[in-house]
């Protein structure tokens, strides 16, 4: 092995251990106010489709961050990861800053412009997956996805029941408050250890009409990736009229308090700590669609109990077994699109595959709301649970392995 080699080794091994305690911060953040978020706004007197509405503008899948995916991903491509990765928190250190803002002042307004600074941090997405794939070989990214989500889920089995014990002990505004704290850490972090992981040499030229071609590209993706692309876009808004805005429908339907939400996140993370390991490493041995396939049934599963449960007890078992069908996804979702592109276009189609199913999916929580105001707890939740069915079906009858790791 040569020096350079050693070095690039090294190199890779410090940023996965970077990025696994970057997922541990970001999950005792994002954990804590998570658990508490939903029922925050309700109690700035926000209505079940406004909450929708911004869960659709700047959430995980909201149309914030489905514009920042491809612009992140092809930036990163050409720029190098870390500074994207870096601004990222900075985005988020500022929306931090004005969801505390909103509880001080007590006015949902200064919710808007904090959900959009939420939004651009995505602009990192396809940038920090592209880093965890570049510290690990193809046949291990399965693993290096499970350790980075491991970490992630062991941040989550105490800062949502935490975040709910304090939002009902001291209200909202300490739990936001010490989310700014957790961000700001995570922030110097980021920007004194975090090291390049994609030479200038291997780093396409900026031309502004490659970018304009790609954009073009984002409703047809390569014939190759077409089921996928298809199965995700469709999870994403099944997930998004039901799950996604799933707290606040328990606060509005059946009062669950910031402390039962956040034993029901701890469940959840529990679950998925344990497994998340065992589950990478199985998707290296055994592929990646049976997991999907897997992770999408125990979804059903849980969706159905959904519609029967009404004891936080019940939903807090049922969280349990959520967890499960998180650790089968994620390991499974990122390694088999890193395996099915070459490293000098995989920050690029994260960030398509992204906003292709942002584009399409990010009225969901909306619609989610409106179906609630006309149809009750149920409503959604059915929604979210026939077009489950619909992706178990799609994953098994047309998605296929790669045929081999792209590098």
């Amino acid at each position: 092995m040569t020096s350079a080699q050693t070095t690039h080794n090294a190199r890779s091994s410090a940023n996965l251990r970077t990025l696994t305690l970057r997922a541990f911060l970001l999950g005792l953040r994002e954990n804590m106010v998570r658990a508490i978020w939903q029922p925050f706004v309700l109690s700035l007197g926000a209505s079940m489709p406004l909450l929708g509405l911004l869960e659709s503008i700047g959430g995980f899948g909201g149309i914030v961050s489905t514009a920042m995916l491809p612009l992140g991903g092809w930036l990163s491509d050409r720029r190098g990861r870390k500074v994207f990765v870096v601004l990222a928190s900075v985005f988020c250190l500022a929306a931090s800053s004005v969801f505390a803002l909103a509880g001080w002042t007590h006015a949902w307004r200064w919710l808007l412009p904090g959900v959009v600074l939420l939004g651009l941090a995505a602009i990192a997405r396809p940038a920090i997956d592209s880093l965890t794939a570049e510290s690990a070989t193809p046949g291990a990214r399965g693993s290096a996805f499970g350790l980075t989500s491991t970490f992630f889920a062991i941040s989550g089995v105490l800062a949502p029941a935490l975040g709910g014990l304090l939002a009902q002990r001291f209200g909202f505004l300490t739990v936001l408050l010490v989310g700014v704290a957790m961000e700001a850490a995570t922030l110097g972090l980021l920007a004194v250890v975090l090291r390049e992981s994609l030479p200038p040499g291997k780093r396409p030229q900026l031309v502004l009409s490659d970018f304009v071609s790609m954009l073009k590209r984002i409703l047809a993706p390569p014939a190759r990736l077409r089921s996928f692309y298809l199965a995700v876009t469709i999870d994403a808004f099944a997930f998004g009229m039901g799950a996604t805005i799933l707290f606040g429908l328990l606060s509005k339907s059946y009062r669950f308090t910031p402390l039962h939400l956040g034993l029901m996140s701890s469940a959840s993370s529990v679950t998925w700590a344990v497994s998340q390991l065992f589950f990478g490493q199985q998707v290296d041995q055994r592929g990646c669609v049976p997991f999907l396939i897997l992770s999408e049934t125990i979804s059903v599963v849980v969706l159905v109990g959904w519609l029967l449960a009404r004891s936080p007890v019940a939903f807090i078992a049922l969280h349990g077994l959520w967890g499960l069908a998180v650790a089968t996804w994620m390991p499974a979702y990122l390694a088999w699109i890193s395996n099915n592109v070459s490293e000098k276009q995989r920050a690029e189609e994260m960030g398509r595959l992204g906003a292709f199913k942002g584009l399409l999916s990010f009225p969901a929580p909306y619609l989610g709301g409106l179906l609630y105001n006309a149809f009750g707890f149920r409503g959604p939740i059915l929604a979210n649970l026939v077009g489950a069915v619909v992706v178990v079906m799609i994953m098994w009858r047309f998605v296929r392995e790669p045929m081999q790791p792209l590098d």
